[in-house]
């Protein structure tokens, strides 16, 4: 469920929004890339020197890397087409995400937060609107407990004194 406002909503101006976590997702992508370009290699080292098995492992290896001249260029340069768009998606959670944690910052520092709102294509919408819910709640006992402590130092009398002023003394 969206909960965008009823203008459009904003546009990232960032493309990182948390390096941590978006920088730990790239990594972690490209690692995969490597050990799955090492496992093709190996696929197609052992596979040509079964085809040719009166041929040094060395020749399969060079046969190998001569055809991967072919298509590693493409790959090097599509690498960060890749890279970009999975920053790009990891957005839409990582954006929710990081705007959550710096209103629930404030929200505990004790000042007033606006209301939170999803973008079009963002990821955990309802994360927004159950901040939101949480953010009322907390401002309306925020609000009762400043009234109860205006009352309390605006003179109000404790309750044993004003029960014990309505009560007639001895001496009447």
């Amino acid at each position: 469920m969206i909960n965008s406002p009823p203008a459009a909503s904003p546009t990232r101006r960032r493309i990182l929004i948390d390096s941590g976590v978006q920088g730990a997702l790239v990594r972690r992508t490209g690692l995969y890339a490597a050990a799955t370009a090492i496992y093709l290699l190996v696929i197609f080292v052992l596979s040509d020197s079964l085809s040719h098995p009166q041929e040094p492992l060395s020749e399969s290896l060079f046969r190998c890397l001569n055809e991967a001249v072919f298509w590693a260029p493409g790959l090097m340069l599509l690498a960060p087409l890749f890279a970009y768009d999975l920053i790009n998606i990891s957005n839409r959670f990582v954006g929710p995400m990081f705007r959550l944690r710096r209103e629930l910052r404030k929200l505990s520092n004790g000042e007033d937060v606006a209301p939170m709102y999803s973008r079009k294509n963002d990821f955990w919408g309802d994360a927004a609107e159950s901040f939101n819910r949480l953010r009322d709640e907390l401002a309306t006992r925020r609000q009762a407990d400043t009234e109860s402590d205006e009352i309390e130092e605006n003179g109000a009398k404790p309750a044993v004194e004003a029960n014990s002023a309505l009560q007639p003394s001895a001496s009447d």
